[in-house]
C-alpha cells in the first residue's frame, strides 16, 4: 500500500512539473505573422497605384507617481497592424509568386513596426527621469525614436520600389532580420 501510494505521488509530482512547464511566460514577442484575409480588410484605393497598404500603429501611456524627489513611472507600449485601414488590392495578387514577395514586403513594414515597439520601450523605459523633466523627455525620446522609424518606413519603400526591386528587398530584409534578432531573449 505504501508503495502504491509513493508511485502515485511521484506520478502526480511529474503531472504538475510537465503541467507547469507548459505555461512558462514568454519572455520574447514576436511581430504578427500577416496574411492577406486577416490583416487586409479595408476598401482597396483605386487611385493607388500600390498594390497594398498596411497600416501599422505605436501607442505608449504612462502612469506616474511622485513623492518627494521620488519619481515613479509605469509605462505600457503597444502596437501593430490595423486591418480595418489596410487594404490589397485583389486583381493584384492573384499569382501567387507576386502574391509571396508582396506579402513578404508588408511584412516588412510590420517588422519594422515591431522594432519601433522594441526599440520605443527601451528608449524610453529606460531613460533618467527627474520629477522636473519626465514629462517633456518622455514626449521628446517618443517623438524622435516615432520619427526615426517613419523614416525608416519610408526609406523602406523607396529603396525596395514598393517590394518589387527583389535585390533592395532582400537587402532590407536580412537587415530587418537582423535589428529582430537583436531583441530575442
Amino acid at each position: 500500500m505504501k508503495n502504491d501510494f509513493s508511485t502515485y505521488l511521484k506520478t502526480i509530482s511529474i503531472f504538475i512539473i510537465l503541467f507547469l512547464c507548459g505555461f512558462r511566460t514568454q519572455d520574447s514577442i514576436y511581430p504578427e505573422q500577416i496574411d492577406w484575409e486577416t490583416h487586409f480588410l479595408a476598401k482597396p484605393d483605386k487611385l493607388s497605384p500600390y498594390a497594398a497598404l498596411t497600416v501599422t500603429n505605436w501607442h505608449y501611456s504612462y502612469s506616474s507617481k511622485i513623492s518627494g524627489n521620488n519619481l515613479h513611472i509605469d509605462f505600457k507600449f503597444s502596437g501593430g497592424v490595423v486591418p480595418s485601414q489596410s487594404w490589397v488590392k485583389p486583381d493584384r495578387i492573384r499569382i501567387k509568386k507576386i502574391s509571396r514577395q508582396l506579402l513578404n514586403h508588408e511584412q516588412g513594414h510590420v517588422n519594422i513596426n515591431f522594432l519601433l515597439l522594441k526599440e520605443g520601450e527601451i528608449q524610453i523605459r529606460f531613460q533618467k527621469y527627474t520629477v522636473s523633466n519626465y514629462k517633456r523627455l518622455i514626449q521628446a525620446n517618443a517623438n524622435k525614436i516615432g520619427k526615426y522609424y517613419s523614416d525608416m518606413q519610408d526609406r523602406y519603400d523607396v529603396e525596395t520600389k514598393h517590394g518589387t526591386d527583389l535585390e533592395a528587398q532582400a537587402r532590407w530584409d536580412d537587415y530587418i532580420r537582423s535589428e529582430m534578432n537583436k531583441h530575442e531573449n
